[in-house]
């Protein structure tokens, strides 16, 4: 193959073709090590954070109470218009920890008809718990001064948002709860 005169042929110098120096050669170890660390963190480091996005919640429905009459340590859900401080016991999973049953403190406001909400006894701004007024029928958090009103909505402080709420169904007259369900701001 002839080529046009007045070019010449250039040696293209690359990474490879350089002498592999001490410094080159640390250097690449250096990378190889590091990267090794990075990826063994992350494996191990990854699935705690990433795993409660795909675990099903507990759709199990936990009874509270009866709502005709009250049993001996079960709260009175007979009277209309009243909210009832009370708890239940569910099975929690966390992570890689091994289940444990757990006792969840709710109030519940018994609305009359059979028909109840139940509230989650924590408070939406960072998790503190709360106390019912019933002469002020307002929900109360002494750590920050939330206060929220008998439905679950702020009126006062820094929360977020409203009350979270359980869903609940009535059968053969025991209350139940099903999955906790965050308030709507």
């Amino acid at each position: 193959m002839d080529r046009p005169s007045g070019t010449t042929e250039k040696s293209v110098s690359s990474a490879y073709d350089a002498p592999v120096t001490r410094r080159r050669f640390l250097a690449w170890v250096g990378g190889i090590a590091a990267g090794t660390v990075a990826a063994a963190l992350g494996v191990i480091g990854l699935p705690p954070i990433v795993a409660p996005m795909f675990r099903e919640q507990d759709a199990s429905w936990t009874p509270v109470g009866n709502i005709d009459s009250a049993q001996p340590g079960q709260p009175d859900l007979s009277q209309a218009g009243t909210v009832v401080s009370s708890s239940f016991t569910r099975t929690v999973t966390d992570a890689y920890l091994p289940p444990e049953k757990q006792k969840t403190p709710v109030f519940i406001l018994c609305e009359g008809g059979g028909r109840f909400t139940v509230f989650d006894a924590r408070c939406t701004h960072l998790g503190c718990p709360l106390s019912w007024s019933s002469t002020s029928r307002q929900f109360l958090c002494a750590c920050h001064g939330a206060v929220y009103n008998s439905g679950g909505e702020v009126t006062d402080g820094p929360p977020p948002r409203p009350l979270d709420r359980y869903e609940c169904k009535v059968e053969n007259g025991v209350l139940y709860v099903g999955r906790l369900k965050e308030g709507e701001a």
